[in-house]
């Protein structure tokens, strides 16, 4: 088969691939993240598909990206939920602010800290974290709302 017909195979398939994706991560972004990245490879190995089932080919590859996702979310979530202030570094002043970051999900606190701390770019965090850009910003920017309300600083910018 050759590229051209790659889009007509699978073109049809993306709006129920989103769809079930939604359904397996819980989170629609991210479901159109790994959808996303679910079709770059499937375009990247087109030369090697035996032209059966697209559709079921499609979400092979697309379910086995979510897994390997949530795998991974469950170890940062693991050891996120594992990290306690350490004396030594965490300011007895804001310890405010520790118990804070412990309110924003997983995902928003690794960003965050990634972004602001570390002075990792929203690019650099999204290859650490394999998300996409737009979805670090999303989760770095509700990470700051967040902690202005919890912190009382909502009229912070």
């Amino acid at each position: 088969m050759d590229r051209g017909d790659f889009a007509a195979a699978v073109d049809r398939h993306y709006p129920g691939l989103v769809q079930r994706l939604t359904l397996v991560l819980h989170d629609a972004e991210e479901a159109k993240d790994v959808a996303q990245e679910a079709y770059l490879r499937a375009f990247q190995a087109w030369d090697r598909f035996d032209g059966t089932d697209a559709r079921a080919w499609l979400h092979t590859i697309a379910l086995r990206l979510a897994f390997n996702r949530l795998r991974r979310r469950r170890l940062w979530d693991r050891w996120l939920r594992g990290q306690r202030p350490d004396p030594g570094w965490v300011i007895p002043e804001r310890i405010d602010l520790w118990r804070a970051l412990g309110e924003l999900t997983p995902r928003q606190r690794a960003a965050l800290l990634l972004n602001v701390v570390d002075g990792y770019t929203q690019a650099q965090v999204a290859r650490i974290l394999d998300a996409s850009e737009g979805t670090v910003a999303t989760w770095v920017a509700e990470a700051k709302r967040r902690l202005r309300g919890i912190l009382g600083e909502e009229s912070a910018p």
